[in-house]
């Protein structure tokens, strides 16, 4: 919860609604593997606390973790979102966000959805969480294969440190953004006009930055 939690604040601000899909992956429903599940009763939920509260809820309804982990169907259904907003309107970008332990039962079948979805509006930011084997999360991230759209973090490394969190998430998402936009002809908006007084800061910030989706 620490993870979704600060993760979340990163990211959450870049998301113009605050409306978040919340899916699972690697667990049986009355004995039945289910690679891709959505958490908790509605398809969407808003904003950090919807994020924990969907993810409590799916623990109580009979849910057993189990292998084989597989991601690709997961990715793979975020990527197909994706294209379906982008196409609603070109200024639409996604950034899936997968937490994990690091165990990934076939590696080289996450890394083909990767390089299928690499043409797809959408970064994808790994969080590696606990002090697990991480090798199959660097691959993926470190592979050369169509557009680069994978950036591993291991939380425990930066979870005391928001400010070199919020940094580690998002190194890779601007210029992964702007090639995208760049490869498909997308032009930026206009700039926003704001006169000075119309810019406000939270107290509470004590001048650290945070960004969030």
């Amino acid at each position: 919860e620490a993870a979704i939690a600060s993760v979340g604040k990163v990211l959450g601000s870049y998301d113009s609604d605050h409306l978040h899909s919340v899916w699972g992956f690697g667990a049986k429903y009355g004995g039945i593997m289910r690679n891709i599940f959505q958490c908790g009763p509605a398809p969407e939920v808003n904003g950090v606390e919807g994020i924990l509260d969907a993810y409590r809820s799916t623990f109580k309804t009979g849910l057993a973790m189990s292998e084989p982990t597989d991601i690709s169907e997961v990715v793979e259904a975020a990527a197909a979102k994706a294209s379906q907003a982008q196409s609603a309107g070109g200024q639409s970008y996604s950034i899936m966000l997968i937490l994990t332990d690091g165990q990934i039962t076939d590696v080289n079948k996450a890394a083909a959805s990767i390089f299928k979805c690499s043409k797809c509006p959408m970064s994808i930011v790994i969080i590696g969480v606990g002090n697990g084997d991480f090798r199959a999360m660097n691959f993926l991230d470190d592979m050369k294969c169509g557009r680069d759209i994978v950036q591993f973090v291991p939380f425990n490394q930066y979870r005391d440190n928001l400010h070199a969190l919020s940094k580690a998430v998002l190194k890779e998402v601007p210029g992964q953004l702007v090639e995208y936009f760049q490869m498909h002809g997308i032009q930026p908006n206009p700039p926003v006009q704001q006169n000075e007084d119309e810019i406000t800061f939270d107290e509470e910030d004590d001048g650290v930055i945070e960004f969030s989706f």
